[in-house]
């Protein structure tokens, strides 16, 4: 059977119908994205986070129990940006508080907080399946990562062969590939370079990701 590509994290619109390709849609509720009918995750990202986070995280709280709502996220926190880090923390840890009690997977923003993110993500004790989207670092901080059982998003960004080790090296059980924003790169651009870094057939990546999809999300 033909497995579609799964396409964990996108900004990018796939048309109706489309069954080649399954897209999780990020929603941002703190930057003015609107919620869709279409299988999305809906988060307070950090960069935007602010005074009024608290009705929003309401507000997320009444949408949560909807089918099409996959996962919480993106959240997290980022050192590169000014909004103060307390506030991102807070607003963090009710997020993963709303993922444990709907029992939705987390989809993460990391930004030189790596330690942190971690630290949070065990003092919080949650359960369900963690995604660190994007990922760009090295092997040494992956393989920290996966030990603890978290899985890895891996962007366009790789097409430069800045990932080559990661992706050589990861289990297949823990990897996911995204869009993210990048109009320029298809997830099918994105899955054969994988492929053919791996020295595997298309399909067998395609038939991995798809039944890391159908565990995490319980397809």
């Amino acid at each position: 059977m033909q497995r579609p590509y799964i396409d964990i994290h996108t900004h990018q619109h796939y048309p109706m119908g489309d069954n080649a390709v399954i897209s999780i849609q990020n929603i941002a509720l703190n930057h003015h994205e609107i919620l869709s009918g279409k299988p999305c995750s809906v988060g307070l990202h950090p960069w935007y986070v602010h005074d009024d986070s608290l009705s929003l995280l309401q507000h997320m709280q009444t949408i949560l129990h909807q089918n099409n709502v996959m996962a919480v996220g993106e959240c997290g926190l980022d050192k590169h940006v000014e909004v103060p880090f307390a506030l991102q923390q807070y607003v963090f840890e009710q997020q993963i508080a709303l993922a444990a009690r709907f029992q939705k997977p987390l989809l993460i923003h990391c930004v030189r907080a790596f330690q942190e993110v971690v630290q949070t993500l065990d003092r919080t004790a949650f359960k369900q399946g963690v995604i660190f989207h994007g990922y760009r670092k090295n092997w040494t901080l992956a393989q920290q990562l996966l030990a603890l059982g978290y899985y890895l998003s891996i962007g366009s960004h790789c097409l430069n062969g800045s990932q080559d080790q990661v992706l050589k090296n990861i289990p297949l059980t823990q990897l996911f590939l995204e869009t993210d924003t990048s109009a320029a790169a298809t997830v099918e651009a994105i899955y054969q370079y994988v492929a053919t870094v791996r020295s595997i057939p298309l399909d067998a990546l395609k038939e991995a990701i798809y039944r890391n999809y159908k565990t995490l999300f319980n397809k």
